[in-house]
């Protein structure tokens, strides 16, 4: 059974009035358990109206979200506890920070789950260990954190509840490239461990091709694309007229694909290096 499934999911802005817009239309979607998922589109294809309806922060116009089987909206009353378990992680999340120390804040959602308070400390530090922030940080104010510190700290107080789904919409926007990095091999890290599910969407190509088993690909409020990774990326012409663009790398390979060379799609540059070192070298040897 699917951990997560919509079934016909659609969401209307504005619904009733002139300035009316579909922002999800008729999206049917089916995840499994320890999956990683990248979820890719153009600015207003609906990606975020999409993930938010997965945990209940927008109720659909029409059409179901079903976690484990169960419609999420079939008790509203409930919806609270549908958040402990897909937690959600806003772009930005270091603007909601707002305790005294990075521990509380860290201990805010664990703590909103009605946990004992040994049981509240051991999530908030075993999870801020995991995002690498040192006991010392722990007892500062976030706002003295760096930019990544503090981002790091706003994913912390999301996996402390130990979600069973871990949503990030743009996790590593607007950290610098070393940063970027760190954060990524954190949350490719946090998945390995905890083998829960993970939803990414990011701008980033490389990014989502280094990290996902699948690629769900948004546009114009459909669902256009929803494969394996390497099939998304292999389909780059589509992805261009939907404003998308394949990593560098596939692309290069893909040229070099359609000039004859014996290659196949590649997702990133090790991928790469694996079939064109043995083409070098031949070709040395031919030359030699």
């Amino acid at each position: 059974m699917p951990i997560i499934e919509t079934k016909n999911l659609t969401y209307t802005y504005g619904e009733g009035t002139p300035f009316r817009k579909t922002a999800v239309d008729d999206a049917n979607v089916s995840i499994e358990q320890g999956e990683f998922i990248g979820v890719i589109g153009h600015t207003g294809s609906g990606k975020s109206t999409f993930i938010q309806q997965l945990n209940g922060l927008l109720r659909p116009t029409s059409g179901t979200v079903l976690l484990n089987g169960k419609d999420i909206w079939a008790e509203p009353k409930k919806i609270r506890s549908v958040r402990f378990q897909v937690g959600m992680v806003f772009q930005y999340p270091e603007h909601q920070l707002f305790e005294e120390t990075v521990l509380k804040d860290i201990s805010f959602g664990p703590g909103n789950m009605g946990l004992d308070k040994d049981e509240i400390l051991k999530r908030a530090r075993w999870a801020a260990d995991f995002v690498g922030l040192s006991d010392e940080l722990l007892e500062k104010s976030p706002f003295e954190l760096s930019g990544g510190e503090k981002r790091r700290a706003a994913i912390a107080g999301v996996i402390a509840m130990d979600p069973e789904v871990l949503i990030l919409d743009e996790p590593t926007a607007g950290l610098d490239p070393r940063g970027r990095d760190v954060l990524l091999s954190q949350i490719v890290s946090y998945h390995e461990v905890r083998h829960n599910t993970i939803l990414l969407v990011s701008h980033s190509m490389e990014d989502i091709a280094r990290t996902a088993d699948r690629v769900l690909v948004m546009n114009s409020g459909k669902v256009a694309m929803f494969d394996k990774t390497e099939k998304v990326f292999a389909r780059d012409a589509e992805l261009e007229t939907m404003g998308l663009r394949v990593p560098q790398i596939t692309k290069i390979m893909a040229v070099l694909k359609a000039k004859g060379y014996p290659v196949t799609t590649v997702l990133t540059i090790e991928q790469a290096l694996r079939q064109l070192m043995p083409l070098l070298e031949r070709g040395s040897r031919k030359h030699g």
